[in-house]
């Protein structure tokens, strides 16, 4: 056996048949339901972090798909999702304004 690196991660559905494709041998196992909801939460702070680093729109997608996988796991309503989001937008706005707030302070009334 050659050098073996570890990874510990979710990975894709067909990663095992590229690995065996590429003449390399894996070990894996299936998660269980808690297992896999900590690592979807894994990877997808490893997906930001390769976003924030590249800008890449291939860190983009993956982020999406993430996100769908944990919508699905953590067994939420997508529709419901979607309300609350712009409910939010109408009460406290979106974020296309580009404001940054630097502080906030009371007012003196003198």
């Amino acid at each position: 056996m050659g050098k073996e690196t570890v990874y510990n991660k979710l990975v894709r559905d067909n990663i095992l048949e590229i690995i065996a494709d590429n003449r390399q041998e894996c070990k894996y196992h299936i998660a269980t339901d808690d297992e896999y909801k900590i690592k979807l939460l894994e990877k997808l702070q490893e997906e930001v972090q390769e976003f924030i680093e590249t800008k890449n729109i291939e860190e983009m997608s993956d982020i999406f798909e993430v996100i769908e996988n944990i919508i699905a796991a953590f067994e939420l309503n997508k529709e419901a999702i979607l309300k609350i989001k712009e409910k939010k937008a109408e009460k406290r706005g979106k974020f296309n304004k580009k404001i940054i707030l630097e502080s906030v302070y009371e007012k003196n009334n003198k």
